[in-house]
This record gives C-alpha cells, sequence and structure tokens, in this order.
C-alpha cells in the first residue's frame, strides 16, 4: 500500500430494498481519487449481520466469486468512487441487475490511529 491510499471497509444497500442483501467490501481507496487502489482480488461479504452471510472475492474482472457455487454475479464497483451516496449496480445473471448505494466509508484502524495504538515504537498500545 502507498502513502496515497488507505484501507477502508465499505458498505453499501440495495437501493429497492434496504434491509435485503447489504454488502461489505474490504478495500485499498486512492485518497485523492476515491477509486480503488491496484487490482488484487478484494474480501467482501453479503447478507452481512444475518443468518446467511456469504463471503466472496471481488475479483478484478468485476466477478463476485463465492467459492463452489454456481452464482455468477458481478459488479462494475472498481470503476467507480469510493464515496458515500456513490451508486454501482451488481448483476445477479446476465438479465437481472440491482443497484446499490454506498452508504458508509470506515477507515480501518482509524479508531485505534486516534488512541494513539497505531505507529508507536516498542508498545502495543
Amino acid at each position: 500500500m502507498t502513502s496515497g491510499c488507505l484501507a477502508a471497509r465499505v458498505f453499501a444497500e440495495w437501493i429497492d430494498d434496504r434491509s435485503e442483501c447489504r454488502f461489505a467490501f474490504d478495500l485499498i481507496v486512492d485518497r485523492v481519487d476515491c477509486r480503488i487502489c491496484g487490482q488484487w482480488p478484494i474480501f467482501g461479504a453479503t447478507d452481512i449481520g444475518g443468518p446467511d452471510a456469504r463471503p466472496f472475492l471481488l475479483e478484478p474482472d468485476g466477478r463476485l466469486r463465492f467459492g463452489q457455487t454456481d452464482r455468477d454475479w458481478r459488479t462494475d464497483l472498481r470503476g467507480r468512487p469510493i464515496k458515500v451516496g456513490e451508486r454501482f449496480q451488481v448483476w445477479w445473471s446476465p438479465t437481472d441487475l440491482a443497484e446499490y448505494e454506498i452508504v458508509k466509508v470506515a477507515v480501518l484502524g482509524s479508531k485505534a490511529a486516534r488512541r494513539g495504538l497505531l505507529g508507536r515504537a516498542g508498545g502495543s498500545g
């Protein structure tokens, strides 16, 4: 990770039903243009907070890989700015898509940094 990027957890909701099929992504985001840094797979999960939570990897080509399943979900998130209010699409199949909205961007480690726990030499806080 370069100094121009930061680690963030992004939460998104389906605009048709904000209580269904929520997403979370752990991303590396450019501080200036708010775009995803790099082309490596991104960890995420859908239906977070519920009994049917499902982890996945967001591949560089936009595929959401849920392990050994026949799901073929895709998203255009990689081409969008990562900021609250930004919308992106998820294709659940070639003919069925949904629009999502980013509702929260949490910088990872920010609470620890504010408490002085990060960047301290010789201590664990």
